[in-house]
């Protein structure tokens, strides 16, 4: 039976208030269910305590929500629970990938990072390589936001440690290679470091299978669940060897006065306390979206992307950037061909009709920039909009087209 939007509305609070809401920046939110929201209401008024912490009920309690909603994150990733482990963001994930990685016992000094990267894994390797002084290059992309893979080919080598790569782009939703780039990468003993935020909603398989080395993903691009929380998932041969480079609380087994020792994972990999009430909140999400998965959510998702990407194709008034099909859920474009139009008006006009997309640079500057210095306009889809949305979109632009150009 086909999903029906409407239905699916109803599951989520901001339509009670907003009905007549056309929410299309689900790549940078991802709207939140009900129940995952009366999961972290329940959580605060009847547990509070963080996990790992005592032994008494309400401790009890706390850690077994975490390792519950583990086990779910374990299946629905088709992987062994102790390779999943909760993080307080990407960024932080990074850091501690890239601080903990022994550069000097590996004999490598170098990052390989493609162009499209979003900052939380970009600027976070960067910054990573001033304090290591380490060497990065990046790899570039074409003007439709393609990864070069001659470049990456001829750039990684024996001095590589880790090669970052994400699977769908922002802005443009580009899909790259990545288990060409895994390939490329451990021919040369590299690792493979892969942001799914952005595509781990939409698989019909499991990422893992993508062959990276590192999956990261926020909790609240999606999977619906509430912001503040993301997720590393790790090879078991990572996971057993690599000591993260961000440590304290339960991600240590003994200290002593001048050494410790780490915890066994996923332990390890979660340092200091964790964000329990997301957690509560992101394991009925992805129960909700399990269920939704079960009953056609793939067919409803390329209906609308096919729609989406016809109804902007047709429009003359447009720049649409990419390569956009029935597999894209981002969507970006300008108005005018020459992109004269801001971005920023054109959502503040849409904006008016209660149209909300997002604009600008998207987190992506050496992304975006070489396709418009100002930013783009972002459209992006999930399982709560409809043909009609889509329909609304278009005919807002059009009439944007027709007054103010």
């Amino acid at each position: 039976m086909p999903i029906n939007p409407d239905d699916v509305k109803k599951e989520f609070s901001i339509y009670d208030d907003n009905p007549d809401l056309a929410y299309f920046d689900s790549a940078s939110t991802t709207l939140v269910p009900k129940t995952a929201i009366d999961a972290m209401t329940t959580f605060l008024t009847s547990t509070v305590v963080s996990s790992r912490r005592g032994v008494h009920k309400l401790a009890v309690n706390g850690s077994a929500i975490v390792e519950n909603v583990r086990a779910k994150l374990a299946t629905f990733l088709n992987t062994d629970k102790v390779q999943v482990s909760f993080q307080k963001s990407i960024p932080s994930a990074v850091a501690s990938l890239v601080y903990g990685y022994d550069w000097k016992k590996e004999q490598r000094n170098k990052i390989i990072i493609s162009q499209s990267e979003e900052h939380s894994i970009l600027v976070t390797l960067l910054r990573a390589a001033q304090v290591l002084n380490l060497q990065v290059e990046i790899v570039p992309v074409d003007k439709n936001g393609i990864l070069n893979m001659e470049t990456l080919k001829d750039t990684v080598d024996e001095k590589t440690g880790v090669v970052a790569v994400g699977h769908v782009t922002v802005g443009i939703g580009v899909s790259n290679p990545i288990e060409e780039v895994a390939k490329i990468a451990h021919e040369n003993e590299s690792l493979l470091l892969t942001d799914i935020s952005r595509s781990i909603a939409f698989l019909d398989t499991s990422p893992t299978s993508l062959k990276a080395d590192v999956l990261l993903f926020s909790g609240n691009i999606g999977l619906m669940g509430p912001p503040g929380l993301s997720v590393q998932w790790v090879t078991s041969a990572l996971g057993t060897k690599h000591i993260p480079g961000i440590v304290g609380g339960s991600s240590v087994a003994n200290v002593e006065k001048t050494s410790f020792e780490s915890s066994f994972q996923p332990d390890k990999f979660e340092s200091g306390t964790i964000n329990i009430p997301a957690i509560a909140g992101l394991g009925t999400a992805i129960d909700y979206l399990s269920h939704l998965h079960q009953n056609n959510f793939h067919s409803h998702m390329k209906t609308i992307s096919h729609h989406m990407a016809d109804r902007l194709n047709d429009m003359n008034c447009l720049t649409v950037y990419g390569t956009p099909n029935d597999r894209n859920t981002i969507f970006g474009f300008n108005l005018g061909r020459d992109g004269s139009m801001s971005c920023h008006d054109v959502a503040l006009f849409l904006d008016e009709s209660n149209i909300a997309v997002r604009s600008g640079l998207v987190c992506a500057h050496p992304l975006i920039r070489p396709i418009s210095s100002e930013g783009v306009v972002q459209t992006s889809l999930h399982v709560y909009n409809s043909l009609e949305e889509v329909d609304r979109l278009i005919d807002g632009l059009h009439l944007i087209c027709k007054h103010l150009l």
